[in-house]
């Protein structure tokens, strides 16, 4: 049996009296790649943020490792090995591919490494392992090139390296495909599946149910704070909980897909 890398117990968070989250528990297996999803305002976000240390939970804990987070902030939850990208890219869109990847090892490099000029980093153990993990991904071509005149797809693609800069053992995606068509969806779940191979654990919130569908085995569905499923993405279309969840959709088109 599979151990767990996350464990969510009782997690609850409310602001100004309105619960966003009312007792989510569920495990997040070791290797992994797990979806949360659920209709807008379900909680999904605030969840997110909750595991990632920007809020504290008002009730319950968050434990990563078998090591209780709470009270740890989101910069120590990184050096634990716990990492996320967001859905707003929030690349350096003036710097370089290799200086915005270099950035994500923030949390590993001595600080005076990281305002060094590239120009003066040729020696630098962290400038070769950006270059080698750009060209093991397969954009190292790129790693000259300033982020703002990318395509938005490789945009994305860059700041998921990024975020492995930093040796996540679990990697937390915000909407990774949003804004991708559908063939940049899909280079995209490859890149994804490549990154899940090196024994890098996924959990990610996205809408593009076709793209969870393809990339996650298990996933956990909220609604209004609550967490009504957990379990084989495979079992997802058979639940009367995440159909009444997802009422006024067409579930051929929608949960067929899921």
């Amino acid at each position: 049996m599979s151990r767990s890398i996350l464990k969510l117990s009782n997690v609850s968070k409310s602001f100004g009296g309105v619960k966003v989250l009312e007792n989510v528990s569920f495990d997040v297996e070791q290797g992994s790649r797990h979806a949360l999803i659920g209709p807008n305002g379900a909680g999904k976000t605030t969840l997110f943020n909750v595991i990632s240390g920007i809020h504290e939970p008002d009730k319950g804990s968050v434990f990563f490792e078998e090591k209780d987070l709470n009270g740890v902030p989101s910069r120590k939850r990184i050096k634990e090995g716990l990492s996320r990208s967001f859905q707003n890219i929030r690349l350096m869109p003036h710097l370089s591919v290799l200086e915005n990847v270099m950035l994500g090892q923030h949390s590993r490099v001595p600080f005076i490494d990281m305002i060094k000029p590239l120009s003066l980093a040729s020696k630098s153990a962290g400038k070769d392992e950006a270059i080698e993990t750009l060209n093991s991904f397969g954009i190292d071509l790129h790693r000259g090139q300033t982020v703002s005149s990318l395509p938005y797809g490789i945009r994305k693609k860059i700041e998921v390296v990024r975020a492995l800069m930093a040796g996540p053992r679990l990697l937390m995606l915000d909407e990774p495909a949003a804004g991708l068509n559908t063939v940049e969806t899909n280079t995209l779940r490859d890149f994804l599946n490549e990154v899940s191979s090196r024994g890098i654990t996924l959990l990610l919130v996205d809408h593009d149910m076709p793209f969870v569908n393809s990339l996650c085995t298990q996933v956990s569905v909220m609604n209004f704070g609550q967490l009504i499923y957990d379990g084989p993405i495979s079992e997802l279309r058979n639940d009367k909980k995440v159909l009444e969840a997802y009422l006024g959709m067409d579930e051929d088109t929608e949960l067929s897909n899921a």
